[in-house]
């Protein structure tokens, strides 16, 4: 995640240019990251309405 909250950023806006196997395993791990973060707020989300 980038410094405002919500805002992810990978890969070549990150590092520069580098190889495929790079660019794939950054994307898997940005995936993560981003999976993580949705379900946390979604959790707190559907706690405040219950």
């Amino acid at each position: 995640m980038t410094t405002v909250p919500g805002v992810f950023a990978a890969g070549d806006v990150v590092h520069g240019s580098k190889t495929v196997v790079d660019a794939v395993r950054e994307a898997k791990t940005a995936a993560q990251g981003i999976m993580d973060y949705l379900e946390n707020s979604a959790s707190v989300s559907d706690a405040e309405f219950s």
